[in-house]
């Protein structure tokens, strides 16, 4: 409340000493009006420090456009002080005043996302100087060179101005607009309150200007930063709260906003061709060169993004189709694979085969060694079975306890015997101690179904068959396979071994 006062106050100042002067340039009237921008500048820095870390720099922006105008008026202070013979001080303090652009312009571009590439705000850095240059070259060479004596030469600039002050300020309008966040919503409310007033004041301004300042005319000046202060100091509008963009609508003004900053650059190089006609090309080429490679640089990171985010996807969907204790596929997947495996045998003529695999007298095992030493196994006889596995397409799963199953892409019933006497082996080389085992380490009963063309495409079918045939590997001595016709039991020297045991079935 004391600073409202005091700005009250300020601005009363300044009028009274502009009146009592009778000239809006003179020094004191001068002087009260820079104490005022200054006072804008002040609330925008502490409402800065006061901001959360990803809004920061946009404030810390917004106060260095300020901080531009500010210096137009002490350069302006400085003209009337000291003079200026030659035009320059005039023609730098124009374009200190248009150089407010460059951090406007970066603040209006810059989407200030957490991982935006370094590339592209260096892009954008490059693009707002170029700005500066463009517009340092059109004004010294209309207020300075020889072209000073033609009185179109200030209607120029002063078009110039208007375009880029009004472009800016519904820039920032769009952007208010298009922001999903409350906090950014404030900020562009802020940023467009003060550049769309700034515009209007110094349109009227420049041009009350080409006939004579009244002694009034400084307190113009004053309206965008008493405006920007009672933005700051008030309460924002409920509306402003209340108001949520669509998701498209926002993205769609984010993509707009850099598009701005290459038009400004296109049209003022344009500009400079009329009066240095290289430069002014080479300019506008730089601004296509360089929002195109903006453009590329964002899309090569979009698609980077996409690629890790499938990666991740398609990581996820492994590990929720992985058991996780042994780390292979667990049932859903099994039956997913399957059932591919069916479809394209049936289609293709390639047959799959499956191996359901029990672990013989593995209830003993846990009541003998208890289930840690339970687990411990299980794990080592998945990765075991998993080393046989050599072919992408085969799939090799925890089927439930402590049986496991096996899918063989394209594999006929003799191929699936082969692969399963080598399960059969590599499992006894493991020598698991088992001492409820006749053989004293773990082995495995496997039973065998391979798809024909009156298979159903119904995976429990198949896998009923596989158990079938397991089951009557299990009857007949364990530590053997079976095929689900149970025409023929392929035992080997290890298997013939078992049968003279004659264990029954747990």
């Amino acid at each position: 409340m004391r600073f409202a006062w005091a700005l009250a106050v300020l601005l009363i100042v300044h009028l009274a000493l502009a009146s009592w002067s009778g000239h809006a340039q003179d020094p004191l009237p001068q002087l009260a009006m820079v104490a005022v921008q200054c006072a804008a500048v002040w609330m925008v820095f502490l409402r800065f420090r006061r901001s959360p870390p990803l809004i920061k720099m946009p404030w810390l922006l917004l106060a260095l456009a300020a901080l531009m105008q500010v210096l137009w008026a002490i350069t302006n202070l400085l003209t009337t002080i000291v003079g200026d013979k030659g035009g320059y001080l005039t023609a730098i303090g124009v374009v200190i005043s248009g150089l407010y652009m460059i951090p406007a312009m970066f603040m209006l571009a810059r989407s200030f996302a957490q991982h935006e590439p370094r590339a592209v705000i260096v892009l954008d850095l490059i693009l707002s100087c170029l700005v500066a240059v463009l517009l340092y070259q059109l004004v010294t060479q209309l207020l300075s060179g020889p072209l000073a004596s033609d009185p179109n030469s200030v209607l120029v600039v002063i078009y110039h101005a208007d375009a880029v002050d009004f472009s800016l300020a519904a820039m920032a309008i769009l952007r208010m607009l298009g922001a999903r966040s409350f906090r950014w919503r404030y900020f562009y409310y802020a940023a467009s309150t003060y550049l769309l007033v700034n515009a209007i004041v110094a349109y009227v301004y420049n041009r009350i200007e080409l006939r004579g300042l009244p002694w009034w005319a400084g307190s113009m000046v004053d309206i965008p930063y008493v405006m920007l202060i009672m933005v700051l100091m008030r309460q924002p509008p409920r509306l402003l709260r209340a108001y949520h963009p669509p998701l498209g609508v926002s993205q769609t003004i984010a993509s707009f906003a850099p598009i701005m900053m290459s038009l400004m650059i296109l049209m003022l190089g344009i500009s400079v061709s009329r009066i240095s006609f290289i430069p002014g090309v080479m300019a506008a080429g730089v601004s296509v060169v360089f929002y195109g490679l903006r453009v590329a640089i964002i899309q090569s990171r979009h698609l980077d993004m996409q690629r890790a985010v499938d990666l991740s996807t398609w990581r996820l969907e492994q590990q929720v189709g992985r058991d996780p204790l042994t780390g292979i596929a667990n049932r859903a997947m099994l039956d997913t694979r399957l059932r591919e495996a069916l479809e394209s045998g049936r289609k293709t003529g390639h047959y799959c085969s499956v191996l359901m695999i029990d672990i013989d007298f593995f209830k003993q095992y846990n009541d003998t060694l208890g289930h840690i030493a339970g687990d411990a196994c299980l794990v080592r006889v998945a990765g075991a079975l998993s080393s046989i596995q050599v072919r992408a397409n085969d799939l090799v799963a925890r089927y439930g306890g402590e049986e496991f199953a096996i899918v063989l892409d394209n594999t006929p019933a003799d191929a699936a015997q082969d692969v399963a006497h080598r399960l059969i082996t590599s499992i006894e080389r493991l020598e698991i101690a088992h001492p409820n085992c006749p053989l004293g380490h773990v082995t495995v009963s496997i039973g065998i179904a391979t798809q024909t063309q009156e298979t159903s495409m119904d995976p429990t079918i198949i896998l009923d068959e596989a158990d079938r045939a397991l089951y009557r590997a299990k009857s007949k001595g364990r530590n053997r396979l079976e095929t689900a016709d149970a025409a023929a039991p392929c035992p080997s020297s290890a298997q013939a071994r078992f049968d003279t045991q004659g264990d029954a079935i747990p």
